[in-house]
Formats: structure tokens, C-alpha cells, sequence
């Protein structure tokens, strides 16, 4: 087995370099392989600094992850076809080192780091375009199946009753085709691109309480009311203010793990050791 790295007394195999980078094509291989081996090497002093702190892991703890470890898709964050090649041994001591660097993590980058809400407010001032809700409509329809003459003609038949929202009302009960008509016809409130195209459009072009002609779609003819708009606008911060606070939280748990791993790899730049030169694209970044 060809040793890659070593991180204090932490040997990193061409193995695990491989398992690491199962996930892309052999194009981007050669690219994987440099950050790949940049994440083991973090996790290698992630690890040390863990076991140095004299963090351990309980059987409990052990056991609970196990259940954890089954309903989850990806829990060492293996592609299938490598997980499926390690022994039950090695997906023991992976797992329990998993185990032991989160527990680290969360020691120096804790979960519920406190955001004030000037902070937050800055943030929701500053990122505002991206908590803009886009214009909306609610419309409810009549639908009579098939695109042939015959469905025209009953569709057009149908709107020539029409002449207010009763009278729509009745008519969708009584004729339409989709299963919305025991709610009215309602397709509730949709933005633009998430409605079928024909639908959209006419949608769209319609004042509030009008009513169109009949047109078609791939479902067949349509008679649409539009019962509701609502502008495009902004989303209220008290609306979103826990949601930004929990984001902030995780942007600066990460910014600190990323902090504190920059000032491992300088610390211990002596402690880290690259072999096969040959074999790796020179190692950037890495402080």
C-alpha cells in the first residue's frame, strides 16, 4: 500500500486519496487529487487535535452513531462502490474517527454561536435582492379535454355562459375535465416559469376578475379567471429573521473552522509531510 502523506504519525494511503476522489471522472482526477488530499490532511489534524485534547468516544455514543450511520445515504461521505470495499475493521476506525473530530469541532466551533441582530439586520440590508418574492397570480380554470374540433366548440360554447366569477363557478363544476373543479377550478398562486407556458401567458395578461376567451394547451381547452396578483416585493425580515439568524450561525461556524485549520496547517507545516512528487500536482494553498 503506497503512503501518500503523513500528518504527525498519521499515514494517508493512495487508497484513500482514490476513495476520496471516486465521485469525479478521470478528467478531473488529477484536480480532485490535490483537494482531496487537502481534506485528509485537515481531517489528519482535526484528528490529533482531538486526540490530544483527550476527546473519546463513549460505546453509547458509538452505538447511537451506528443507527445514525444506517439511515443515512452518504455517513463517511463515501461514494458506494468504495464504501462496499472497506472491512468491518476500517469502517469502525473511520467512523469513530468521524465521531471524534466532529466532538472536536463542536468544542471550538460551537453550534449556537450568537448572532446579534444588528448583525443580522446588516446582513438582510445588504443581501435584500436575493429575499425578493416575484410577482404572483391565482387563477382558477375550466378544462375540457382533448384539442379537436369538438372540444373547441364546447369550450367556446361554455365561455358564451360565462358573464361573472358565479357563473364561472357553476360551469366549472358542472363541465370541467380537471380534477381542481371540486375546489372551484383553483390552481392557487404561482410565479412566472412555474406554470405551463399557455396557462402563464394568459394568466399574466389578465386584469383581476376577468375572464379569458378559450385556448390551447397539450391538456386540452382552457377558460381561465385570474382571481388574485400580488406584486413582486420584498420578504419581511421579521419573516425571516430566525431562518437568517440560523444561516449566519453556520456561515460563521465555518469561517472559524476554516480560521482554525489555516492556523493547524502553519503550526504543524512541519508535521506534514508529502511524498510522491511525481505521482501529485505540487500541493497550493495548503497555508
Amino acid at each position: 500500500m503506497q503512503i501518500v502523506a503523513k500528518v504527525f504519525e498519521l499515514e494517508i494511503s493512495e487508497q484513500e486519496l482514490e476513495r476520496e476522489c471516486a465521485k469525479v471522472s478521470l478528467a478531473e482526477r488529477e484536480k480532485c487529487q490535490v483537494s482531496a488530499l487537502k481534506r485528509l490532511i485537515d481531517r489528519c489534524l482535526l484528528y490529533h487535535q482531538a486526540v490530544e485534547s483527550g476527546i473519546k468516544i463513549s460505546d453509547r455514543e458509538y452505538e447511537y452513531a451506528i443507527w445514525e450511520f444506517l439511515d443515512e445515504e452518504d455517513p463517511l461521505k463515501l461514494w458506494s462502490s468504495s464504501l462496499e470495499e472497506l472491512t468491518p475493521q476500517e469502517m469502525e476506525k473511520l467512523l469513530k474517527q468521524r465521531l471524534m473530530i466532529n466532538k472536536y469541532i463542536n468544542s471550538v466551533c460551537p453550534q449556537n454561536i450568537p448572532i446579534t441582530n444588528a448583525k443580522i439586520e446588516e446582513f438582510y440590508a445588504e443581501q435584500k435582492e436575493f429575499f425578493l418574492k416575484p410577482e404572483q397570480v391565482r387563477c382558477s380554470h375550466i378544462l375540457i379535454h382533448n384539442d379537436n374540433e369538438e372540444a373547441k366548440a364546447k369550450a367556446e360554447k361554455i365561455r358564451q355562459e360565462i358573464h361573472n366569477a358565479d357563473d364561472f363557478t357553476y360551469f366549472c363544476q358542472k363541465y370541467s375535465e380537471c380534477p381542481s373543479n371540486s375546489v372551484c377550478g383553483d390552481l392557487g398562486w404561482f410565479p412566472r416559469g412555474k406554470m405551463i407556458p399557455e396557462i402563464e401567458e394568459v394568466a399574466f395578461s389578465l386584469n383581476v376578475g376577468e375572464i379569458s376567451q378559450p385556448f390551447r394547451s397539450p391538456y386540452g381547452y382552457h377558460i381561465l379567471m385570474k382571481t388574485g396578483y400580488k406584486e413582486k416585493d420584498y420578504i419581511p425580515f421579521e419573516d425571516i429573521k430566525d431562518s437568517l439568524s440560523a444561516r449566519l450561525q453556520q456561515i460563521e461556524r465555518e469561517y472559524r473552522l476554516l480560521r482554525h485549520l489555516a492556523e493547524l496547517r502553519k503550526q504543524y507545516a512541519s508535521q506534514i509531510v508529502i511524498y510522491n512528487a511525481d505521482y501529485l500536482p505540487p500541493m497550493k494553498n495548503m497555508e
